[in-house]
């Protein structure tokens, strides 16, 4: 979708809006995430569709709640903080290449991705988000190609240094 100097793509409407309402599986949440840090345009329009959103909730009529609604949405606050992990390690450097949502994820910069070689001096690394998505981190080479890839549904590309062309 970008790089980090010269953003050449952007986001579109319908996954903007569908990670303001938080309807995308987590994977493509990162990515966006990670985009919107890097693009003004992109948070620009993200800001005018949570501001049409919170005015669409201020004008909803209130609903009812059952009776222990409050209780079981702090229990399940709870046990999230619970399996959350241990709190970040050092803080990365000003000079990450990573933007701060893809340091917040990973708790870190490049020292804390673990690469896997995939030939051709490529090397990846996977953040396991869900059953639904994946996260897949690519070093490539200058010069060197894609490795060839299958497509099961929607795929986002987030270019952090250098170019991509396809």
């Amino acid at each position: 979708m970008s790089t980090m100097n010269q953003i050449k793509h952007h986001l579109t409407e319908n996954l903007l809006i569908a990670y303001s309402a938080g309807a995308l599986p987590e994977a493509f949440s990162l990515v966006i995430a990670t985009h919107i840090s890097m693009c003004d345009d992109c948070r620009a329009r993200l800001e005018g569709i949570d501001a049409v959103g919170g005015a669409v909730l201020q004008n909803t009529l209130e609903s009812e709640m059952s009776e222990g609604s409050l209780a079981a949405t702090l229990s399940l606050i709870k046990s999230l903080e619970a399996t959350a992990g241990t709190p970040k390690e050092t803080p990365p450097s000003r000079s990450s290449i990573f933007p701060a949502p893809l340091v917040d994820y990973v708790g870190g910069d490049l020292a804390r991705i673990k690469w896997r070689p995939v030939g051709m001096g490529v090397r990846q690394a996977l953040l396991k988000t869900s059953k639904d998505a994946t996260v897949r981190l690519l070093h490539i080479p200058a010069g060197v190609a894609v490795p060839d890839h299958g497509h099961r549904g929607m795929e986002l590309t987030l270019v952090l240094q250098g170019a991509f062309r396809d």
